[in-house]
């Protein structure tokens, strides 16, 4: 009686284990295993490396747009102020100060009549612009500048921003040499180049233009 009950329950489990080898044998070799996770491997380190640069790209082209919108902004203003160049309010000269990297001039920002003493100039990597108000009876320059940041990430290595031309210029003629005799002064040209990426020289943005001073 026992010897019968025994014998089914062995045979059972032979077949079970017979049963889970063929299981086994039609799953993945271990060769298969490591193609599968290689090229799993392949598409994620592809898929990521393109995020990067999509992500790099959207930088840089944020950079460049933000670079763009600073000059055209500041130049806008720049080219107006310097067209209408004209006395000081005690009636000094249009021009104060023309330098490489700066100049001083007098114009009528706000058109109340009353011309302002403007500065545009170089600090750092910045092209900074400063302004005074005429104050007083009589009316003179004698506040504070107001200084504000225009143009940042300048690229000046060699060069200035700023050249001078007398009234002979006819597009080829080269700009008046330095210390400049200011009284000759009949175009400024304004030449900017804005690097915001330094270690990538391709997202330097040009800009150059020249203005006429009218009043002169």
């Amino acid at each position: 009686m026992i010897n019968k009950g025994f014998t089914p329950h062995l045979k059972s489990e032979v077949i079970n284990i017979a049963g889970s080898n063929r299981i086994l044998s039609a799953g993945f070799t271990l060769v298969e295993i490591i193609i599968a996770m290689a090229i799993f491997s392949g598409i994620v380190f592809v898929v990521s490396s393109f995020g990067l640069d999509i992500y790099d790209f959207g930088i840089f082209l944020g950079e460049n747009l933000t670079a763009q919108q600073e000059l055209q902004l500041t130049l806008r203003s720049m080219i107006s102020e310097m067209r209408a160049m004209t006395q000081s309010v005690s009636g000094a000269y249009p021009i104060e100060l023309a330098s490489q990297n700066s100049i001083v001039f007098y114009s009528d920002t706000d058109g109340d009549g009353f011309t302002e003493r403007l500065h545009y100039f170089l600090d750092g990597h910045i092209l900074k612009r400063g302004i005074i108000k005429p104050i007083g009876n009589p009316l003179s320059y004698s506040g504070a500048e107001d200084i504000r940041e225009a143009v940042h990430n300048i690229y000046s290595p060699a060069g200035n921003l700023f050249g001078y031309y007398d009234s002979n210029y006819d597009g080829t003629q080269p700009e008046l040499g330095f210390p400049v005799n200011i009284p000759l002064i009949r175009l400024v040209k304004v030449k900017l180049t804005v690097d915001p990426n330094p270690i990538d020289p391709s997202s330097r943005v040009n800009f150059s233009t020249e203005v006429n001073i009218r009043n002169l």
